[in-house]
């Protein structure tokens, strides 16, 4: 069996001044995303860990490019320049958490590997929604947020607990002693 190997990882900016940023930069821009989050078809999947992983890239892939859009769309209301270079920054955490999420979910799955790099990336995706909420002053309803959020936090439960599931059993001195008298 072939397998074609996609590099997901673009060279870093190295601009210093975040005013030379454009919000636009950071968007998740990578040319493969679409076409690995569009691809339900993980063959090795046995588990059934990696449809949650895409799940959760979804959802923060989409949170993500509302919250860039919305604050690129209410400029003016952003507080201050330094929020909006918050804002910047925060969101170019996200496209290596992305990365590592996809490195993660080929195989040899392990899924404490899964979750934690799939909660870095929530709580990634998590910050730039608490930044980027102080930044703006958002209208209307954003309930749209926190369903998402906590959709995402609905595929995590199962990540953890095939993490948990998966740790070896740990030597605590009173789990051994009452192990051995019901024996």
């Amino acid at each position: 069996m072939f397998r074609t190997t996609v590099d997901l990882i673009g060279a870093m900016e190295t601009q210093s001044e975040p005013s030379e940023l454009e919000l636009d930069d950071v968007v998740i821009t990578n040319p493969h995303i679409e076409a690995i989050l569009e691809n339900e078809d993980w063959i090795e999947d046995a588990s059934g860990l990696v449809s949650h992983c895409i799940s959760i890239l979804k959802i923060c892939h989409t949170l993500t490019e509302k919250l860039v859009a919305m604050t690129m769309g209410s400029g003016a209301k952003v507080k201050a320049p330094a929020s909006l270079s918050d804002i910047i920054t925060v969101a170019k955490r996200i496209s290596p958490r992305v990365d590592d999420v996809v490195r993660s979910m080929y195989p040899p799955l392990e899924p404490i590997l899964l979750d934690a790099r799939a909660t870095a990336l929530l709580l990634s995706v998590s910050h730039l929604v608490l930044v980027t909420r102080n930044a703006c002053h958002m209208s209307g309803s954003m309930d749209w947020i926190d369903q998402s959020l906590h959709q995402a936090e609905d595929h995590m439960v199962v990540l953890r607990e095939a993490a948990l599931a998966s740790e070896p059993e740990r030597n605590l001195p009173g789990v051994n002693a009452h192990r051995e008298q019901s024996i």
